[in-house]
């Protein structure tokens, strides 16, 4: 018996629920770090009396660290283990919100912001790996859902905490208490994230069968006497073969739908509080905005959690697609009307997350299991171009004279062009050959509890 099945067929423990707890609070702390330059915006820019497009540089900073910190730093987990580095990348992001609070100028809030992005980064791209390692076949899909929660709830406590404090204390508390929350995290993590099983098989550290073991115990499944064989997954040609033949013509449907997403909901989260005060709201209705457009976002991602269980993922995928089109489109009516426009942020917010938790999950079953990584790590990093773009684009067209009327109007088209994207791949169909896998380590049987 493998280590696969051992734990694709039993019930998940108290100890790996823990794990993917772990990994949610982690998200959501990576989720205020990432998301709190927009709650802070409005101050930011009164304080040292900035453009548009100096503001949409620094909310494109934190996505750009992003994309350095899964390009560059992520893959060192695979030589050095997936507990060190986000634990290091963890403080990474906390020093970056501490020297963001610091910061005199908007040079030094944007590289601020940018090191915050590379700790974040890294941290992210490392946990969904843990989940799927940690959680059995019947609860991973829950997990995952669990998780992507994360990011939406994080917006939620930064936006909370900033309608809290930045009035009586300035948008630099914000930041302050972003590196506590950090740092209480860091260090609870460092007490309890256990290490990656794939690793300590594949790469076989000092001690790595006792640290092996000692997960294995309190997930129930009886000892190992010797460390499983190290499986070969030496590949050749494997950028050559995310882009061959259909693989192709899915990879480049993706990375529109990625880019296209990414844009908009970028878009969205970091501009939402200050369109609202730009229509005519206060900046604390704008905060709130940004509050709810976050909240929205959390209980799309349980409710496409629930639909996906009956409802093919890529097909769910185009229509809230075109969903979140039409919700953009209601958000151009809307603004100026308070309640009107806090109703729009919500189903905005709801349908963007949804999204992306939806394209997280047909990515990678468009694949052979050979180049999955590949060409899902290619995606994500065209995803995060457009993250980084469409800050930079809103800016230099607010500082043209548009408004958020025909900025969240514009920003409904790349959601429209997504689905198509995506209706695209459906044509195509999956691989059959793409079911999810992980490294098969053969193991002994689960202890009964």
């Amino acid at each position: 018996m493998n280590i696969r099945d051992v734990i694709d067929r039993s019930p998940m423990t108290r100890f790996q629920v823990m794990v993917v707890a772990l990994c949610l609070v982690m998200n959501v702390v990576e989720g205020f770090d990432i998301l709190v330059m927009a709650f802070a915006a409005s101050g930011v820019a009164a304080e040292w009396h900035l453009t548009a497009s100096q503001v949409g540089l620094l909310l494109s900073s934190g996505p750009i660290g992003m994309a350095l910190g899964s390009a560059l730093v992520a893959p060192l987990a695979d030589r050095i283990g997936r507990r060190p580095l986000t634990l290091a990348c963890l403080a990474v992001a906390t020093v970056g919100m501490f020297l963001s609070a610091l910061t005199t100028g908007g040079v030094q809030l944007g590289l601020c912001r940018v090191l915050t992005g590379i700790g974040v980064g890294g941290v992210i791209a490392g946990l969904p790996v843990i989940i799927a390692e940690y959680s059995s076949r019947r609860g991973r899909g829950t997990s995952t859902a669990f998780f992507a929660v994360g990011l939406p709830l994080g917006g939620v406590v930064g936006g909370t905490i900033a309608a809290l404090v930045t009035a009586g204390y300035g948008w630099r508390a914000t930041f302050l208490l972003g590196a506590v929350l950090s740092l209480v995290t860091v260090s609870a993590m460092a007490a309890v994230l256990p290490e990656s099983i794939d690793y300590l098989a594949a790469r076989r550290p000092a001690g790595a069968l006792a640290r092996m073991n000692t997960i294995l115990a309190r997930m129930r499944i009886a000892p190992l006497d010797a460390l499983p064989a190290p499986v070969d997954r030496a590949a050749t040609g494997v950028g050559r073969n995310v882009l061959r033949g259909r693989n192709g013509i899915r990879s480049v449907l993706l990375w529109v739908a990625f880019f296209c997403l990414f844009a908009a909901t970028y878009f969205a989260g970091s501009w939402t509080p200050r369109l609202l005060e730009q229509s005519g709201l206060s900046a604390q209705q704008g905060i709130s905005g940004g509050i709810l457009l976050n909240a929205g976002g959390v209980v799309g991602v349980l409710i496409v959690a629930a639909l996906a269980l009956r409802v093919a993922v890529t097909k769910l995928a185009v229509a809230a697609l075109l969903l979140g089109a039409i919700a953009f489109g209601l958000m151009t009516m809307a603004l100026g009307s308070l309640g009107a426009t806090m109703a729009a942020a919500v189903l905005v917010g709801l349908l963007v997350n949804a999204n992306g938790a939806l394209l997280y999950a047909v990515a990678p079953s468009l694949y052979p299991v050979s180049v999955r990584a590949t060409a899902v790590g290619w995606a994500l990093a065209v995803g995060r171009v457009g993250a980084i773009v469409a800050p930079l684009v809103a800016g230099a067209l607010v500082d043209a004279g548009w408004s958020g009327r025909g900025l969240f109007g514009l920003f409904a088209v790349p959601l429209a062009v997504a689905a198509a994207a995506v209706a695209g791949v459906t044509r195509l169909g999956a691989r059959r050959d793409a079911t999810p896998e992980l490294d098969q380590q053969h193991l002994p049987p689960a202890v009964s509890a």
